[in-house]
Parts: structure tokens; sequence; C-alpha cells
């Protein structure tokens, strides 16, 4: 996998991470219900997805999370099961996006989109779904990026490297504005 643009959004990657979450703890329910998912696949998939957000809320706030029993193999399947259904949204989204505008607005880039949107443009209205399942995606993308790393190379690693320096006064924790 190439380097994801989003590898340093750690705030956004935790709302992501979350958000998954709850849609699992939301909606896989409906599904047993539906006898779509199994209750045994839908608790898994719960699990897994709680261990990641426990995960990169610690990442965000530059700690480290706590171990818990889900592994890397459950993590990386998960994360390319949430993966491919960001990408499909996000295929329909710009499918609809350019049935709507023609094929022109498809050869954009994501900033020419965003200053549409921003803008006010009324063809926000299809742009906007396809740049937050693009973003979503992104940010998904670079989860499951950090999650592939080497062991010396995991954000687990970096972050307890980066709290052993700041405990000996190499690194100066910076704290953002409110």
């Amino acid at each position: 996998m190439t380097r994801p643009r989003f590898i340093y959004a750690y705030a956004e990657m935790a709302q992501v991470a979350e958000d998954v979450r709850r849609n699992r703890a939301e909606g896989d329910p409906a599904l047993v219900a539906a006898g779509k998912l199994s209750t045994d696949d839908a608790d898994m998939r719960l699990r897994i997805s709680a261990a990641i957000a426990v995960d990169w809320k610690a990442y965000a706030r530059m700690e480290l999370p706590p171990l818990d029993r889900t592994t890397d193999a459950e993590k990386v399947a998960d994360l390319q099961a949430v993966l491919a259904g960001a990408e499909k949204r996000r295929d329909h989204a710009r499918t609809a996006m350019m049935h709507e505008y023609g094929a022109a607005i498809g050869d954009l880039s994501l900033g020419e989109l965003w200053a549409i949107h921003d803008s006010h443009d009324t063809r926000s209205l299809r742009i906007l779904p396809y740049l937050r399942w693009e973003s979503y995606a992104a940010a998904i993308e670079a989860i499951l990026w950090w999650q592939q790393r080497p062991r010396y190379e995991s954000r687990r690693f970096i972050t307890m490297v980066n709290q052993q320096l700041r405990g000996m006064g190499y690194v100066e924790q910076e704290r953002a504005a409110a």
C-alpha cells in the first residue's frame, strides 16, 4: 500500500474509528435480527472495532492504548472490510455526481471539488457526499496503513518512544489551543 495522505490526521482517524464502532453497535443488531449476520460475528465485529477506536482515541492524545486480546490480523482484516465498504460508497457517490453533472466533473481534483463546495455552488449537493466518503475512506486507509506497519514502525512504538523522549526532556509536549 502506498503512503496514504491522512497518516498524521490522528484526531480525524480517531473520529472515523469511533464512527465505525458506533455504527456497528447501533446497526449490527438489526442485521442479526434480519438473519444477515450471526450473533457471534456481530460480537466479533464490535469487539474489533471497539479495540481500534480505543487505540486511535489514545493515539490522538499521544498516549499508549491499553493492550487487549484483539490481534493485529483481526484488526487488519476488519479495516480491510470497512475500507472496501467505504470505497464502494465513495464510488457510488462519485458515479451519482458524474451522472448529475457530467463526466468532466470526475476529472476535477479534490481541491477543485472542495472549492466548488466551499463556494456554495449548487453542484455541491452531489459533490459533498462524494467528498465525505472520499475523506472517510482516506482515514480508514491511513488507519490500515499504520496497522500494517512493522512493529518498530507502528503507531504504538512511535508513541512509546515519544513518551520516553518527553519524559527525558527531549521532546516538548504541545497542546492545541481550545
